[in-house]
């Protein structure tokens, strides 16, 4: 039985009342005149119109979604809180996929969900198919590849994964795909799969925020796709973007963000970006990426250009091939769980020896403040460049070449053995081609640093420097078994 209030609904709700040409991918919103309370119990329903078929139950809690286009072999199946309240708006996201093009569905809310608010100056008390809360989708889908994304009527999606579904299902692998995202925050988890060459251009990098609060506690581990609508838990891992079997994706001019901040009640490990592809290529290009922990966690080859990379604990991580860090800042952020931490920038854990793992070139390293309540900024010396996983089956590789570093960083450069309890890195001492290394560090006006205090790494020389490390094409030499990637 469902609710037979009617409401005043003009400005009130989105779709709106009666909308056509909605998105089949829009999140519900209602404005209530304060704000409300949620329950525990009762569910949100969207109904097709003409026969009163239920097409989607949005439950309180205990929520899951599976990321990706129906019918797709592997999905990403993950823990989701899809009910949000921001002062008196309540924004509700429904299921992936459950809308379909050319169709009128009507929004039904159990009474009770939504507690101790008005709605048009009636006492909300749920809504039903008297309520008439409906609308119509758009009547086909977009042709592609080249997509919009935006809220307005001239976009092809309302979210970034409906148009990376539409190019997963509808375009072919190789073909390049532009998804241009208008400036706006958009909270949601992503997952591209087994399509090429796909850019995500935002309208401007501040203004088109894509972000999610994820972490371990909620998807636990790193991530990875799996059968659709099975009874498994999900394993979609901690991360806001998890790429699988895509070569060349390119994020252009946005904003990637996990809002996950570090307590004492979560596990903190909560990427950005997993980047999930040994053999594939990343290209970020004046773009921004946050969060306090593992921020980016990267497999393969990846060139970060004009980029932002924040965090404070082990924030570029994984196993990497080669990843360059071009002309960009590495910006270390205070500890919502500790005013005295600094952290750690690297946790490298490259595949072989030979790889040359991650490199900054003539980039910046930074300090602010985090981004926790009230949080304060990172104390003079208490950053490391990096600590060791301490496995023997992967190694440290990282190289710092003519980077200007700030005070935030450790007299002794490296958390080696012992330092903080850590382990040692591998190889345990540092040569050119592999280990911990560094060139033409200096301070922020250019001033050099001594690194005769650094303890555990190796100084490359100007030729060591000039063999490997002067272009991108010398970093990435090795790509496609030697054959070489000069993005």
């Amino acid at each position: 039985m469902q609710p037979t209030q009617t409401y005043t609904l003009t400005d009130r709700a989105s779709p709106a009342a009666a909308q056509g040409e909605a998105h089949i991918d829009a999140s519900l919103r209602l404005v209530f005149d304060g704000t409300p309370t949620l329950d525990t119990s009762g569910t949100i329903r969207i109904f097709r119109k003409m026969d009163d078929a239920l097409v989607d139950v949005i439950k309180l809690s205990g929520e899951t979604d599976e990321l990706g286009y129906p019918g797709q072999a592997a999905v990403r199946k993950v823990n989701t809180k899809p009910i949000s309240i921001s002062g008196n708006v309540v924004t509700i996201k429904p299921h992936t996929g459950k809308l379909a093009y050319g169709t009128e569905y009507y929004v039904a809310i159990a009474n009770g969900v939504f507690n101790g608010t008005t709605l048009g100056g009636t006492p909300f008390v749920g809504i039903g198919k008297l309520g008439n809360w409906s609308f119509t989708t758009r009547a086909s889908a977009p042709s592609g590849p080249d997509l919009v994304v935006g809220t307005d009527a001239g976009s092809d999606f309302a979210t970034v994964q409906g148009a990376l579904n539409f190019l997963m299902q509808g375009v072919d692998k190789a073909t390049p795909a532009t998804v241009t995202i208008r400036n706006g925050s958009y909270n949601e988890l992503l997952y591209l799969r087994g399509k090429d060459n796909v850019t995500l251009r935002g309208e401007s990098r501040d203004g088109t925020v894509l972000q999610y609060t994820n972490y371990d506690t909620l998807n636990p581990g790193t991530g990875a796709s799996q059968a659709p609508g099975t009874s498994a838990a999900a394993a979609g891992g901690r991360a806001v973007m998890l790429v699988e079997t895509s070569d060349m994706l390119v994020l252009d001019t946005l904003t990637l963000r996990n809002t996950t901040l570090r307590a004492a009640n979560i596990s903190a490990q909560a990427e950005t970006l997993y980047f999930n592809n040994d053999n594939g290529r990343l290209v970020a290009r004046d773009s921004a990426f946050y969060s306090e922990q593992d921020t980016l966690n990267l497999k393969g080859w990846s060139w970060f250009y004009h980029t932002l990379v924040a965090g404070n604990v082990d924030f570029i991580w994984g196993g990497s091939r080669a990843a360059l860090f071009e002309e960009s800042e590495i910006r270390s952020v205070g500890d919502t769980t500790s005013a005295s931490s600094g952290g750690y920038i690297l946790q490298a854990r490259v595949p072989n020896a030979t790889d040359k793992g991650y490199v900054f070139l003539n980039s910046r390293l930074t300090h602010g403040p985090g981004p926790g309540p009230a949080h304060g900024d990172v104390p003079n010396g208490a950053t490391y460049l990096a600590r060791s996983s301490g496995s023997a089956s992967v190694w440290d590789n990282i190289a710092f070449i003519n980077c200007l570093m700030d005070s935030h960083i450790a007299s002794v450069g490296w958390a080696g053995a012992g330092v903080n309890g850590q382990p040692a890195p591998n190889p345990a001492v540092a040569n050119a081609a592999s280990g911990w290394r560094e060139y033409g560090s200096t301070d922020l006006s250019g001033t050099p640093l001594n690194l005769a205090t650094r303890i555990g790494g190796y100084q490359l020389s100007p030729t060591d420097v000039a063999a490997g490390f002067a272009t991108r094409a010398q970093i990435f030499a090795a790509y496609n078994n030697g054959a070489g990637w000069n993005p």
